[in-house]
């Protein structure tokens, strides 16, 4: 239920004043409704309900909302000094005022609804005359264009023929005087009638051909000559551009089994590069050795088809996708060489060699299970690595940080659970603990920011939140160690492996800034917490979770809180 505001009034003889102190309520929330005998002000959780003394014009009535204080001007309907704001009567007079008053309201809507659409017919009546008149404009504008291009043309072509009459004439009289020849002119051209048929067609004949005049004035025919244009041949069927080059050569990589038949791919001229696999296996170390994923990726599966026994390709190729995040296709590389029983020797110079391949596919299908949340699986890999492993230290971390992995992935679980039971204390103990297993698991920092958040300890969401973005924010961490470097911290390497990919990390920064924002909103730092929101609106993508129209209101109403436009 509702609690009274409070509310102060004064008056003039055509308007009354009532302010209303909002006490800190939002703008959002805060609602007039006016009647000509009533005044309802709701701002929760209190309301102002004033049956008015007299009625009021509600079309020249104003609410103004200043520092925290809502002014609403009343026009009166009578001008005159009321005295009293409140009309004092019985339970039956006030039911019946308000009733009347409802009514009376409801028909000043209706008639301004009507008003409105009439105006709106009469706007659309306006808008196609101004537009008629517009097309009949150039219409004629267009008439007179035409016109003038006609007399002009019938002009040009008057004295055309004109100077060819001339020409004529001048030229026939010449040959008349050479050759004695008579003229063919425009005089000698005589209508002949074609009476066959019932045709009444007219037909023009040379009444006296020169024979010297048509060997003159025929020209020879043109030569016909062909033109044949070529173009540079293109896989794609779009236009060439520099914008999708790097995209088409991706697909081109990626798909490069698919397209291996097709003719602009396939000039039948290869050379010893697309056939040797040792050269190819070479050129993919090349490429792994200066981080270029994609090539190296092309170049081991080129070796790997051109000789399928050749299982150091798919064992490199698989570190490529591991390094690019691709578990699955890791996985299945990594299976597919497990799967060959017995290795071709010539691959390796010694048993060491051998075994230390083995032992390097394990770690990495290990690892590849742990980024696709497969841990026991992972575990299994790990262990069955430690027979390849002379020293045992390396293997060992391996397991070791799995196991806290595990330990920190159920304790996060058990805290989410009753975070959506509503049980916030029980939530944050049991991420306190995954993060006592792990320090660097951050996923539970981020959800304890929030319980602290939801128990108002402001103090400690800001510090995790501070914590987080730290960790995430640090290029150390970014940093994917050489698949070469067997001498590394193995928890090290499966950190740096694990580490977020850029789109979920910058999900995690936008999270967590606006849960910054909304910790410091509480301790009214308004102005460090619009930052925080303007530095996650300027990071989030259009693909992420994050939405993008609730961030912007947010933004907004700080800005109009500190009257920043």
């Amino acid at each position: 239920m509702p609690l009274t505001g409070s509310y102060s009034w004064f008056e003039t003889i055509n308007h009354i004043v009532v302010e209303v102190p909002l006490k800190a309520a939002s703008r959002k929330k805060v609602d007039v409704f006016t009647a000509p005998l009533i005044l309802k002000i709701s701002y929760p959780p209190f309301l102002v309900d004033i049956n008015l003394y007299a009625e009021i014009d509600e079309e020249k009535s104003k609410a103004v909302l200043e520092d925290g204080t809502l002014k609403v001007k009343l026009a009166k309907e009578t001008p005159c000094l009321w005295g009293q704001i409140y009309f004092d009567g019985s339970k039956e007079e006030i039911i019946l005022r308000r009733h009347q008053s409802f009514e009376k309201r409801k028909e000043n809507v209706q008639r301004h609804v009507k008003k409105v659409a009439e105006m709106k017919v009469e706007e659309e009546r306006m808008t196609f005359r101004k537009h008629m008149a517009l097309e009949e404009k150039e219409r004629q504008r267009i008439d007179n264009i035409k016109e003038a291009e006609k007399k002009r043309a019938e002009e040009e072509m008057h004295q055309a023929f004109s100077l060819l009459q001339s020409h004529c004439a001048n030229r026939d009289m010449a040959n008349e005087k050479i050759h004695g020849i008579p003229s063919v002119g425009f005089a000698n051209l005589a209508p002949q009638e074609n009476k066959e048929d019932g045709d009444n067609t007219q037909e023009f004949v040379v009444l006296n051909k020169s024979p010297i005049y048509a060997e003159n004035d025929l020209m020879p025919p043109r030569k016909a000559i062909q033109s044949t244009f070529r173009h540079t041949p293109r896989l794609f069927k779009t236009p060439s551009r520099e914008s999708t080059v790097k995209q088409e050569q991706e697909f081109i990589i990626k798909n490069r089994n698919s397209l291996r038949k097709n003719v602009l791919l396939n000039t039948g001229g290869r050379d010893i590069g697309d056939v040797d696999p040792i050269w190819l296996i070479k050129k993919g170390d090349e490429f792994l050795g200066r981080r270029d994923f994609s090539s190296a990726i092309n170049a081991y599966s080129e070796a790997f088809e051109a000789d399928d026994t050749m299982v150091k390709a798919l064992g490199n190729r698989a570190s490529c996708y591991l390094h690019l995040r691709e578990a699955k296709s890791c996985i299945n590389d990594c299976v597919e060489v497990l799967k060959h029983e017995t290795l071709s020797k010539e691959q390796f110079a010694s048993k060491e060699e051998e075994e230390s391949f083995k032992k390097k596919i394990l770690i990495s299908l290990g690892i590849a299970y742990c980024l696709n949340g497969e841990h026991e699986s992972a575990l299994q890999q790990f262990k069955k690595a430690l027979q390849f492993d002379s020293d045992k230290y390396f293997v060992k971390q391996c397991i070791d940080y799995t196991d806290n992995l595990m330990k920190a992935f159920k304790l996060k679980a058990q805290g989410d659970y009753h975070f959506a039971e509503s049980e916030v204390e029980k939530a944050k103990e049991c991420y306190t603990e995954a993060l006592a297993v792990d320090p660097t698991f951050v996923q539970s920092k981020i959800n304890r920011a929030a319980c602290h958040l939801a128990m108002e300890k402001t103090g400690l969401c800001i510090e995790d939140c501070n914590a987080v973005l730290d960790f995430l924010s640090c290029e150390q961490n970014r940093k994917t160690l050489h698949h070469d470097n067997v001498h590394a911290d193995g928890a090290s390497i499966m950190a740096s492996l694990l580490f977020p990919e850029p789109r979920t990390r910058r999900t995690w920064i936008a999270t967590m800034l606006c849960r910054r924002a909304a910790a410091k909103k509480f301790l009214q730092d308004s102005s460090g917490a619009l930052k925080d929101l303007l530095d996650a609106e300027r990071i989030i993508r259009r693909s992420d979770v994050i939405d993008k129209h609730i961030l912007a209101t947010d933004i907004a109403m700080l800005k109009e809180e500190l009257c920043i436009a």
